[in-house]
């Protein structure tokens, strides 16, 4: 058999999970191969669907896409239906790792960064803007009920938007020493040290 041999019509989700399974189950990797470069592409494939075909048929390179992505999302917006779906470990790890993070930017959100003056004549009307902007800003971002901002995206705001009452060598100074500190970049550390986790636990079992 080859690719060429199978349908070119779009299989529905269902089907290619069924020709996944049978071509896993008689050892047929070209049909295995084309099931599973066709599933990677359907948007219809919702994340607890994958992750649960991911750990069923060792499909490694999901794994890091779709935790990530599960991980910016609400858990209270997937619904009972889809958590049923996630593998028991990768839903304990999703919900650890959420649980760092929430207490890491709630921190972040209450605990303004220095400021750290440059060569300013008025350090003290600087800091207090630098607080006022913090507040207003990345801390509101931190905390967001229903949007998840990145890290990223939380210093990317910091650098490009103006802060009152801040001279521009405070502020310079103070965003490079929060790029510096790596303090709104921890987060990406704790969902790689879930992966790694995760990595050797999918190949174990």
């Amino acid at each position: 058999m080859s690719e060429s041999d199978i349908s070119p019509n779009k299989e529905s989700v269902s089907a290619l999970v069924s020709l996944l399974t049978m071509s896993t189950v008689f050892d047929v990797s070209v049909g295995k191969s084309y099931a599973i470069n066709q599933l990677e592409t359907r948007p219809d494939l919702d994340l607890p669907t994958k992750l649960q075909l991911c750990y069923r048929f060792k499909i490694l390179p999901w794994l890091t896409p779709a935790f990530r992505e599960l991980v910016s999302l609400p858990i209270k917006g997937l619904g009972p239906m889809s958590i049923a779906k996630i593998p028991t470990y990768i839903l304990h790890a999703l919900i650890q790792v959420k649980h760092q993070i929430s207490t890491h930017r709630l921190t972040l959100a209450a605990v303004v960064p220095p400021t750290m003056a440059g060569m300013c004549h008025t350090p003290l009307t600087c800091a207090d803007g630098w607080e006022t902007g913090w507040t207003t800003g990345p801390a509101e971002m931190l905390r967001h009920p229903d949007t998840f901002y990145s890290s990223w995206d939380i210093l990317a705001q910091l650098e490009s938007v103006e802060i009152p009452q801040v001279c521009s060598d405070c502020r310079e100074s103070s965003v490079v020493n929060v790029k510096e500190t790596g303090c709104l970049l921890m987060e990406d550390g704790f969902v790689e040290d879930k992966f790694e986790e995760l990595r050797a636990w999918l190949m174990s079992h």
